[in-house]
């Protein structure tokens, strides 16, 4: 299938941004230690970026040897790791900032080459990213805007070889002076150290996914996603995002049993099959934020969905309340290790406020469906780990 990525592409690493630009920030001209080698044994595979050499660390020629390295080390002595034999150090720049400056985006991008052959050179099964820049530089492939750091740490996500468990920067807890951030630094810490398992094999999800164009083929799935019962999760793509507009109407959707994916455009037949699909009383109903479908299914039928069984969205924030972290994409990443895959078809399901209405209908048909066929079995998975967790044995 030609698409905005292939069978596999989820899964795989953007070459973008892995041409050595080392030295493009000019940075190496005023430290005293340009371009800071790696430190440490690494004798428990844990690899830990910093943001950046501070003032110590540029006089000394190693990383994490100031106040916030001090704490560091204090915290992990805590539960008998010493920071130097049971650890690799890095930073995500590599070079002293002038006058101890936050790095910058560009400053990250020109130095992330450095960053991703110390992880092909040490291999490590877990990468401990400290602080804003340091997640921004490890997740660069995988996410493109991390936001607010608070979203992020206490995370177990596994990436590709290695799990990524992000916490705060140890300068920024010398700066809080506050306990409960104290004790989750340490919890975080005591966490990534203490993982045994490898992470999970890369999956090819994009592959699962059937898009269907006849309409014989959507009804017979229909119905055998619906005959086996169980639970199946439910993805619409519109124009807009609330039925109430007057040119609102639905352009494709996709339903995911976990064994079985199907994404389909929303003709009249394709229709009929589905507000059958949506009245029985055989499977539950997942959706991320059903009141979407929901509403659109009224306005569609005139009935609403029968059988509603789980949101992602709320159960997302049932188990964990912090904001920004209740999307399927993020839930994905986070849980299942998928990265962001709508990049290339985001802009046309973006919408303005002076327009409320996206350009669902020039985007490639083929893109579409399979972004919408993902949507739907990564709500199935996420919801399979969800009520997993809350401890639903069914």
């Amino acid at each position: 299938m030609n698409g905005f990525f292939s069978s596999s592409e989820i899964q795989k690493e953007r070459s973008e941004g892995l041409l050595p630009r080392c030295g493009a920030c000019k940075l190496y001209r005023g430290c005293q230690s340009p371009k800071m080698e790696v430190h440490g044994d690494g004798s428990r595979g844990v690899l830990i970026v910093g943001d950046a050499p501070g003032e110590e660390e540029d006089d000394q020629g190693r990383p994490f040897v100031g106040p916030g390295g001090s704490l560091l080390r204090e915290t992990l002595a805590e539960f008998d790791v010493r920071l130097d034999r049971d650890a690799w150090l890095t930073n995500a720049l590599i070079c002293h900032p002038t006058n101890n400056k936050a790095p910058d985006s560009k400053q990250i991008s020109y130095c992330r080459p450095n960053l991703v052959k110390t992880i092909e050179t040490y291999r490590p099964r877990v990468i401990i990213p400290l602080g804003h820049a340091a997640l921004a530089s490890v997740l660069s492939p995988f996410w493109k805007d991390v936001g607010v750091m608070e979203r992020w740490v206490g995370w177990t996500i596994p990436l590709k070889d290695y799990w990524v468990c992000p916490t705060y920067h140890p300068s920024f807890i010398l700066r809080m002076k506050n306990q409960l951030m104290d004790r989750l630094f340490y919890q975080h810490l005591r966490a990534a150290f203490k993982i045994k398992k490898d992470p999970p094999a890369v999956v090819d999800y994009a592959s699962q996914v059937e898009v269907l164009y006849d309409d014989r083929e959507v009804w017979n799935a229909l119905r055998q996603i619906d005959s086996e019962g169980g639970w199946a999760a439910v993805d619409y793509e519109t124009n807009c995002l609330k039925p109430e507009y007057p040119k609102a109407q639905i352009y494709s959707c996709a339903v995911s049993n976990g064994s079985r994916t199907i994404s389909y455009l929303w003709t009249p037949k394709a229709r009929e099959a589905t507000g059958l699909f949506f009245r029985s009383k055989r499977t539950r109903k997942i959706a991320s934020n059903l009141k979407f479908e929901e509403r659109f299914t009224r306005k569609e039928f005139g009935h609403g969905v029968r059988n509603w069984g789980w949101d992602t969205m709320i159960a997302a924030h049932v188990l964990d309340n912090r904001e920004q972290i209740t999307s399927i994409k993020f839930q994905a990443l986070v849980t299942l290790g998928v990265p962001v895959y709508n990049a290339h078809i985001e802009p046309y399901l973006s919408s303005t406020k002076e327009d409320y209405y996206n350009r669902i209908q020039q985007a490639p048909v083929d893109q579409l469906l399979l972004y919408g066929g993902l949507d739907a079995l990564l709500e199935y998975l996420v919801c399979a780990g969800q009520r997993k967790e809350m401890g639903y044995e069914d």
